[in-house]
């Protein structure tokens, strides 16, 4: 399984979950009843748990904070993606880094 942000190898990736993201919201109401807004539309949020030993690819996808990118995954593109969070970064043991970054594409356009 390879999978790429920007050009940045995201290096042994745990196995991920490509399920879609469901837009829906909800509203509890004073009155007790519960107000619901949906789409058909679907969105694309992937959680990956990485670890590497060398910490330049760490800092190679740090720096795509804030910018759109495509995501590719085992060859397949996804356009118009961007890092929505960085949910851990530890050492353990010595020159191991364990990581957690999650991606979310972009779908107005």
């Amino acid at each position: 399984m390879t999978v790429t942000f920007g050009g940045v190898e995201l290096i042994d990736p745990a196995p991920y979950d490509l399920s879609p993201l469901i837009i829906c919201n909800t509203a509890l109401l004073v009155s007790g009843k519960i107000a619901v807004r949906s789409s058909p539309e679907t969105g694309m949020q992937v959680q990956f748990e990485c670890c590497t030993q060398d910490y330049s690819d760490i800092t190679d996808l740090q720096a795509l904070i804030g910018q759109k990118k495509t995501l590719i995954l085992d060859d397949i593109p996804y356009t118009n993606c961007s890092i929505r969070s960085w949910d851990k970064l530890i050492q353990d043991p010595v020159n191991v880094w364990w990581y957690t970054v999650t991606i979310v594409r972009e779908t107005i356009i």
